[in-house]
């Protein structure tokens, strides 16, 4: 059974990665989403690093990041080539 809440957390998370760009792409399409997603998280953890001292986001981008090599590592497995230049 489900509780009340639960509609509105799909509906928000649903929204979250519509905006992302997540969505509505092709299974071939997630290798370069990946490229690029690592690239600004990257960025931004090295931006962290050097001007902050917030560890809360820097764990969080060091766990966004750890995610996307999930979805890399998931990919290869399933016979497509992540981030080939």
């Amino acid at each position: 059974m489900s509780g009340p809440h639960e509609k509105p957390e799909k509906e928000r998370v649903w929204k979250l990665l519509s905006e992302a760009g997540l969505v509505d792409i092709t299974l071939d399409e997630f290798p370069e989403r990946i490229k690029e997603a690592k690239h600004v998280v990257m960025g931004r953890l090295s931006e962290l690093l050097e001007l902050t001292t917030d560890v809360q986001e820097r764990q969080s981008a060091a766990y966004s990041l750890a995610t996307l090599k999930k979805l890399e590592t998931t990919l290869r497995r399933t016979g497509r080539r992540p981030g080939c230049d």
